[in-house]
């Protein structure tokens, strides 16, 4: 709120039409993005986490105008959604970043499932979507109290910790473009379009914004102290050829529960609700200025 003023005056002076549309609750903002969008807007700016970037995504694809450019300041936990590009950090060049850059298309990724109560969820993510310990970890980073000390990526690693200790891993099955690559227990399966998640871990290092393809990584079970030594490779991404891991690419990807039926999964850093899942590519899908 202390940088908001500088770079609300900045934003004023490239798009002199600027209007601003505060959220109170979570998921407003797919909402008021899919207004704004039908409206006839023509760019939508995202200010916030990763949780905003996914619903501000969500509210334009699913809107009647599903071409209309996105853009994103970020201001949140993790941000993670962010790291796949260089941007600019003070309010000038912000603005002007966004206002001089041309629109050119990434990919998005549709994701749909049962949600427990006998309902379905179907929505849209830009980043990464998870099953496993993830799912817990987002949980326990989301009710934390916030505090002044404790950056976005020191907190996923503290609640990272903390989670792994206490996780039973999940048992799911995993089935790409058709063909079941894996079912058994899991630490984290994550279905990425982007390569970062949880505060600046470098889950799918070779993930590509724009190929046409999701990037499916699966971490199958581990003593406790393997996935700790797990997760401390994931910053620097050098994890990437550890044996309990194992690296896909496909179109689509369904995991669905086993035994017991346990499924923690999030969704660009909030939980998702889901019980099981299936994620389909969007190549092209997303209308970007960056």
């Amino acid at each position: 709120m202390r940088a908001w003023p500088a770079l609300y005056q900045a934003l004023r002076v490239r798009f002199p039409d600027l209007a601003v549309c505060e959220t109170t609750t979570a998921g407003q903002a797919t909402d008021m993005s899919r207004a704004l969008a039908d409206s006839g807007c023509d760019l939508v700016i995202a200010v916030g986490g990763d949780g905003t970037v996914s619903d501000v995504v969500d509210g334009i694809l699913s809107s009647s105008r599903p071409k209309t450019a996105f853009s994103l300041i970020p201001n949140g936990t993790g941000c993670d959604f962010a790291r796949n590009f260089t941007l600019a950090s003070v309010p000038q060049a912000i603005a002007g970043q966004i206002a001089e850059a041309p629109v050119r298309f990434i990919d998005a990724v549709r994701i749909s499932g049962p949600d427990g109560n006998g309902g379905r969820i179907n929505r849209h993510f830009a980043n990464i979507a998870s099953v496993g310990v993830s799912g817990e970890i987002v949980r326990a980073v989301n009710a934390a109290p916030r505090g002044r000390f404790l950056g976005g990526s020191m907190r996923f690693m503290l609640y990272s910790a903390r989670e792994i200790l206490s996780y039973r891993p999940q048992s799911v099955r995993v089935v790409i473009d058709g063909e079941e690559i894996y079912a058994g227990g899991v630490t984290v399966v994550s279905v990425a379009n982007g390569a970062w998640f949880g505060g600046g871990m470098h889950v799918v290092p070779q993930a590509d914004l724009a190929d046409g393809l999701l990037d499916i990584a699966v971490m199958r079970a581990a003593s406790r102290a393997g996935q700790l030594g797990l997760l401390a490779r994931l910053p620097s991404a050098a994890h990437v050829d550890h044996p309990l891991l194992s690296f896909h690419r496909g179109r689509s990807v369904e995991i669905t529960p086993l035994e017991d039926g346990r499924f923690s999964s999030e969704i660009d850093g909030e939980n998702s609700g889901l019980r099981a899942l299936r994620a389909d590519i969007l190549p092209a899908g997303l209308a970007l200025r960056i």
